[in-house]
């Protein structure tokens, strides 16, 4: 209908602009209430159509006119509701909505330039954040908005913005871990206090949430614990009616208490029922589904695995750390929703530190992992389950890839545990490990057999002369913390994810066109 109008020029005449108006104000105030609708509406072209009003010179010149001015506040309104929804971001991405968004920032409009802030702390590439953050100080607006919000007793807004909302923002921005610090500088702690002390569900959880984020990074915690009663005020939450709150106040004190660290692990009550060498599955809540399927996938293969199908994230972080402990091999199955999880990320880190093995598996299409989930990624093998490739595809490598690790010992017998399903009789996996080879570091790379067993022997020396001996030695200080095995894993990964290959050999190690053909062609003599 707004394209249709559009093109018949809403200005024309009241029998447009009417009809114009009352779309714009029910796709504004139903956005807001409903993710779904609101996802439809990325999927449908809203987010160019609001994008091109935004960029609109007519409009922007105009802007005094009191229709005009409407359409772009509602427009942005729009936009806003859209981008706090997951697995949206590449709609903006595409026709470059930041830069369309980003001089509103200038704007002498408070309301334009509040929502615009926000719009962009959703939608900015980790990248990018450097420039929204020191060229237009996001953060203390939003933190000074979420103040005033709080200082206004009778409505408790800002702008139209109540706290949580402002706090939803600003924990979008949290996640980057360049950000963290600064909003302790800006004051936030103080307003975060107020709110879980208030009796506003939503405020207790999003401030909550927002320290669990914060929380990460060590000094920040610090500050964190040394601040008055903060930490008392989230301990009051912990057995909490509303289980959102519940979970974050128990997330966020996780973290606090020092309860992420491995070396916690042997002062912790552990559940002499806890599962064994299973598949702990770490994944969002948004891509439940298919999570679900690709478990199923498993557990018919004879695999015994572990998953929080309920997501309780805090209240079950004691069986959590349990599980990762405990468990063969970790499945992190990466999306935006997942970077942005605090519960995802205390998964994903204490499996990191504790060292498990973990394989990436890709839930969101043209979803590129970045900030702490694309340094944990690396240059790791990842399957692709976003829907990029049949099913089955990723699967098989998958299969491959476990290597029996985590399967029933007895086909047929108990093969999968969630929180809830740790038998005591839970059967043991057998983990079919490749036996490798060893070499000497004397030994020429020459001599060593094709097989992919021998080849996950070499070590630097022999992955380093095995470059020059390809025509490939200026690259031996990018492969220098490189060895066989993840030749070898570099080799599978051409394979299940090509694409993710050859960018990564151009973008992490420089190569040129030239030298990913040479690249290839010295994979393929590996066998």
């Amino acid at each position: 209908m707004l394209k249709q109008m559009n093109s018949l020029g809403i200005f024309k005449n009241d029998d447009i602009w009417f009809p114009t108006y009352y779309t714009y104000m029910t796709l504004w105030n139903y956005s807001d209430a409903s993710e779904k609708l609101a996802r439809s509406l990325a999927e449908s072209g809203a987010v160019k159509l609001m994008t091109l009003n935004l960029g609109h010179k007519p409009y922007l010149d105009n802007m005094h006119s009191k229709n005009v001015y409407y359409v772009l506040k509602a427009s942005l309104s729009i936009l806003h509701n859209i981008a706090r929804c997951t697995g949206v971001k590449h709609h903006f991405k595409e026709i470059k909505t930041a830069e369309v968004v980003m001089p509103l920032i200038s704007s002498n409009d408070e309301f334009l330039k509040s929502i615009a802030m926000l719009t962009l702390a959703y939608i900015v590439e980790e990248e990018e954040n450097a420039k929204l953050i020191d060229e237009t100080n996001t953060i203390k607006n939003i933190v000074t908005w979420i103040h005033r919000a709080l200082e206004n007793k009778q409505k408790r807004r800002f702008r139209g913005f109540t706290p949580w909302e402002l706090t939803q923002g600003l924990a979008k921005l949290a996640v980057n871990d360049s950000n963290k610090a600064k909003i302790i500088e800006e004051g936030a702690l103080g307003d975060f206090l107020s709110m879980l002390r208030h009796t506003d569900p939503k405020e207790q959880a999003n401030s909550a949430e927002c320290i669990w984020t914060l929380s990460f990074d060590k000094t920040v915690r610090q500050a964190i614990i040394d601040f008055p009663e903060l930490v008392p005020a989230l301990e009051e939450l912990q057995e909490h009616e509303n289980t959102v709150v519940r979970k974050n106040v128990k997330g966020a004190l996780w973290l606090i208490k020092g309860e992420n660290d491995p070396a916690a692990s042997s002062n912790r009550p552990h559940s002499a029922l806890a599962p064994k060498n299973h598949i702990f599955i770490s994944y969002s809540w948004n891509e439940k589904e298919l999570v679900k399927k690709i478990y199923n996938s498993l557990a018919a293969e004879g695999y015994k695995l572990w998953v929080d199908w309920e997501q309780m994230g805090g209240s079950t972080l004691q069986a959590m750390a349990d599980a990762v402990e405990n468990s063969a091999v970790v499945l992190v199955c990466m999306s935006e929703r997942y970077k942005q999880s605090p519960n995802c990320r205390t998964e994903a880190e204490y499996t990191f530190q504790l060292r498990k093995d973990y394989i990436p598996l890709m839930m969101q299409k043209r979803y590129r992992p970045d900030g702490w989930l694309g340094a944990i990624l690396g240059a790791k093998l990842f399957f692709d389950f976003s829907g990029k490739y049949p099913y089955e595809k990723p699967l098989q490598g998958l299969l491959k890839e476990l290597r029996g690790r985590g399967k029933s010992a007895h086909p047929g017998g108990v093969n999968s545990v969630d929180e809830t399903d740790a038998s005591p009789d839970a059967v043991q996996p057998v983990v079919n490990n490749v036996a490798l080879t060893t070499s000497s570091p004397s030994t020429p790379i020459n001599s060593l057999a094709t097989t992919s067993a021998t080849c996950v022997a070499m070590n630097h020396e022999h992955v380093e002369n095995w470059l020059v001996s390809k025509g490939l030695q200026r690259f031996s200080n990018a492969f220098s913390q490189i060895d066989g095995q993840l030749i070898w894993q570099l080799k599978k990964m051409r394979e299940t994810a090509p694409e993710y290959f050859h960018n990564s050999l151009e973008r992490q190690f420089g190569m040129t066109l030239i030298d990913i053909l040479r690249f290839n062609a010295a994979l393929d003599s590996l066998h």
